[in-house]
């Protein structure tokens, strides 16, 4: 027998109906214990009611309310595994940081940079190119082994304004030409977690955008704030 609403054995309405609670797991379990006894105590007794139906109904409202709790856990660990991300990451804030970029936006300061070389090279030259891909200044590092070759963008010494600039990084041994992997610096200005991706991001000086804080490269003081302080 099913249960619904609750009614005397002349098959008038009894006065122990209850109205919806909430549509949580542990709202609806106890809203069907409360109309599970007022039915027992109204039920008809020449048609008793299935207690089986009962038993196997109560047992799904104890799943449902068991999801829910485990919903909920896991819920509160990943806002503390959030706030820990946060505050862990919170020390990189006005720190230099080096991640893999080509486009960047020039100061009147100069801005360090490096190339990860897998294999040595008979020569080393960093392209700066102006917004209409027109080549301006030239970095001649020469030949150089294998490892991190480190290079500076000084818009002094090289004669460049404030502006947009991006780089194009040139590697050759013998006749091959080598693809490789260029990084620049610049300061951490904000530490944000994305919710979408799970990831903590740094919002990055010197026109470098948003990037994951797993893809800098190294971290240093910044020179300026040292030199304030």
């Amino acid at each position: 027998m099913s249960v619904n609403a609750v009614s005397g054995a002349n098959g008038t309405s009894g006065n122990n109906q209850v109205a919806p609670q909430g549509n949580s797991g542990a709202d609806l379990k106890n809203e069907f214990m409360t109309l599970m006894i007022a039915q027992i105590e109204n039920q008809d007794p020449t048609d008793p009611l299935d207690a089986n139906e009962y038993v196997a109904q109560l047992a799904q409202f104890s799943q449902v309310e068991s999801l829910e709790y485990i919903r909920e856990n896991q819920s509160t660990q990943m806002t503390m595994m959030e706030n820990s991300a946060i505050v862990q990451s919170a020390s990189l804030l006005g720190k230099d940081a080096m991640v893999k970029a080509s486009d960047f936006t020039l100061g009147s300061e100069p801005i360090d940079g490096k190339i990860y070389l897998e294999n040595n090279v008979d020569n080393l030259q960093v392209e700066v190119l102006d917004e209409r891909g027109e080549v301006v200044a030239t970095v001649e590092l020469g030949a150089q082994g294998k490892g991190d070759i480190g290079f500076s963008i000084d818009p002094e010494a090289l004669g460049l304004t404030p502006g947009e600039y991006s780089l194009n990084t040139k590697a050759t041994a013998g006749d091959a030409n080598l693809s490789v992997n260029t990084f620049l610096s610049a300061p951490i200005e904000k530490i944000h977690f994305a919710s979408a991706s799970g990831m903590m991001m740094a919002e990055m000086g010197n026109g470098l955008g948003t990037v994951s804080v797993l893809e800098i490269s190294e971290v240093s003081a910044n020179d300026s704030l040292s030199a304030q302080q």
